[in-house]
């Protein structure tokens, strides 16, 4: 789902709330859902890293095997250390809209461009080692585990590819559109349909294992933490699912006082559900129960996905402001303004946090301060994933690999 926009170039400022007047919504505690459980602020303090990797000996290596890095989807890489200023170490142009990262596994990239390419790179050179076509589109990040790359498709197919070669392994074909990137979890594959439906698909049989209905299309993506899956609909509700496909809670948002769908997909850390809405709304749901701890109303639509680091949300908003939120309050830290709509996901390293605009560019902010360090003249949806030398920007059709100047 591609969301373009014509808009004049503004020069970016950072607002550090509290010198401003607020104009966004908190609203706390829990309604008529359940009661959520107490917020874990012992995790805050133990550590940076906001929730367990499912697969921590792979992610030590400093690879992004995912979208969004891990299963949890937090979007924080803690053993990567660069920093900027870059200098451009390659380019690669694709001709076509890359709205989506690439993983990274033992120095190659692997991604997809919008009219029917999976591209694997050489990560040092941007020699293309391989490239699979279909006559289909993508928008979604493929997942790699083990030996395998899983890619989803427009066209309705999850397509198993070797990593080494591109070589079609096995593929499930028949279900709707899907804009959702693949989560590999514990044998399965599980992804969301514009059918109104969530999948589980078996590696072992290549078979559907289940799928769950819905109210309206799941573009999103889903998340897992502690073997629970969580994914949004475009029926204005979020779902939490176990392994079986068997339904542990839903938080339903749209009625009187909301509109909200969800593109967006969920991260999750702290025992907590964080995922923006089309409504403009942010919202804090515990993984236990689904109970409702906060949710936080911007001044637009809620495409992107947050980031997790060190007590913070990062998401940005169609309202222009790139927002920091206290993750277990849902107050306001500080906002950034980025000079045009936010529609892709931010990601954090070492303490710069990298979001890009509708304005074509990607801005690096200090995490903590909000205040802008870097700025690159490209960039619109999810901009960087990275390796422990490297910092991979998605810019519009160009991947660029950006290295610290000397």
């Amino acid at each position: 789902m591609h969301r373009r926009f014509l808009l004049i170039d503004i020069l970016a400022a950072v607002i550090v709330v509290g010198s401003i007047a607020a104009v966004a919504v908190i609203t706390l505690g829990h309604g008529s859902g359940p009661k959520p459980t107490p917020f874990p602020t012992q995790q805050i303090t133990a550590t940076a890293t906001p929730s367990p990797s499912s697969s921590p000996a792979l992610l030590a290596l400093g690879d992004w095997p995912t979208y969004g890095y891990d299963a949890a989807r937090t979007r924080f890489n803690p053993n990567i250390r660069l920093r900027p200023p870059y200098r451009v170490k390659w380019k690669f142009l694709a001709h076509d809209l890359l709205e989506f990262p690439p993983s990274i596994i033992q120095g190659s990239l692997y991604f997809c461009s919008e009219y029917g390419n999976v591209y694997c790179l050489n990560a040092d050179t941007a020699k293309v080692l391989w490239r699979y076509h279909i006559k289909a589109k993508f928008a979604s990040t493929p997942a790699i585990a083990g030996q395998v790359v899983y890619v989803t498709s427009i066209g309705g197919r999850l397509i198993a590819l070797d990593r080494h070669t591109g070589k079609r392994l096995w593929q499930v074909a028949g279900v709707g559109p899907i804009e959702s990137s693949p989560l590999v979890w514990n044998g399965r594959v599980f992804f969301g349909s514009l059918d109104h439906s969530i999948y589980a698909v078996s590696i072992a049989s290549h078979k559907i294992v289940w799928r769950v209905a819905t109210g309206g299309p799941v573009k999103g993506s889903a998340a897992e933490s502690n073997g629970r899956i969580v994914i949004g609909s475009y029926d204005g509700t979020i779902y939490c699912l176990n392994f079986a496909g068997h339904l542990l809670w839903r938080h339903a948002t749209s009625g009187l006082l909301s509109s909200n769908t969800f593109y967006a997909t969920p991260a999750i850390a702290y025992n907590t559900v964080y995922i923006g809405g089309t409504g403009g709304s942010i919202y804090a749901l515990d993984l236990s129960n689904g109970g409702q701890r906060w949710s936080f109303t911007t001044g637009g639509y809620v495409y992107s996905s947050p980031a997790v680091w060190r007590n913070l949300i990062f998401e940005g908003s169609y309202d222009g402001y790139f927002y920091a939120l206290n993750a277990a309050s849902g107050h306001v830290v500080w906002r950034f303004f980025a000079g045009g709509p936010i529609s892709g996901s931010p990601t954090v390293l070492n303490g710069i946090v990298y979001v890009s605009s509708f304005t074509h560019r990607t801005y690096g902010i200090n995490a903590r301060t909000g205040h802008g360090v870097w700025r690159f003249n490209d960039g619109e949806y999810s901009p960087v994933t990275a390796d422990g030398k490297t910092l991979y920007l998605n810019g519009f059709h160009t991947l660029y690999a950006l290295v610290p100047r000397s």
